[in-house]
């Protein structure tokens, strides 16, 4: 397994750092499965398994390169069937499908967790992760330039992996401190 490890930069660090943690911190809320007042409630617990499982996927696919893998299939088949130069607009197409279907996801995700804020916080911030890594898998070269110009020692992306799962924290911790139960 220590392919998986190859060119080890600061930016994949940075990356499975922010989706470990979000790891631990859904994991732990789900284990808990308690308010801040240690009542335990029997709804809704296992929103937090799922993200933390979610998460665990975000973090696998750092670790090994898998989004880079999948991009490389449809890259290859691409070529294979000779529309490799045809990409762009369906890429911007795709794009903007998969846009739209987050935001459509989000509104949801707030109408159904309406009296669990942290809850839609943390759902939704899982989701736009996921949504960032199709982004990536779409690999639409002006989207490129941008989320992998380099700030610092990192790529923006890392960045946005950072605020996005911090995010999924805040919305763990907001979620464990509520006192309303349903």
């Amino acid at each position: 397994m220590i392919w998986a490890f190859d060119g080890l930069s600061v930016t994949r660090v940075v990356g499975l750092a922010a989706y470990a943690s979000a790891v631990v911190v859904c994991a732990c809320r789900w284990w808990r499965g308690e308010l801040s007042d240690g009542q335990k409630h029997r709804k809704g617990g296992g929103v937090f398994g799922i993200l933390a499982a979610v998460q665990l996927l975000l973090l696998l696919d750092i670790a090994f390169n898998l989004r880079w893998k999948l991009h490389e299939f449809f890259m290859q088949e691409a070529m294979g069937h000779g529309v490799y130069g045809l990409r762009r607009r369906p890429q911007l197409l795709a794009l903007w499908m998969l846009i739209g279907a987050s935001a459509l996801c989000c509104a949801v995700i707030v109408s159904r967790f309406r009296r669990r804020r942290g809850a839609a916080i943390a759902v939704a911030g899982t989701l736009l992760s996921v949504a960032l890594r199709c982004a990536e898998v779409l690999s639409y070269h002006n989207l490129d330039a941008v989320l992998y110009a380099q700030i610092g020692k990192v790529m923006l992306v890392s960045i946005l992996w950072m605020a996005l799962t911090l995010l999924t924290c805040l919305g763990v911790w907001v979620d464990g401190r509520r006192r309303i139960y349903i």
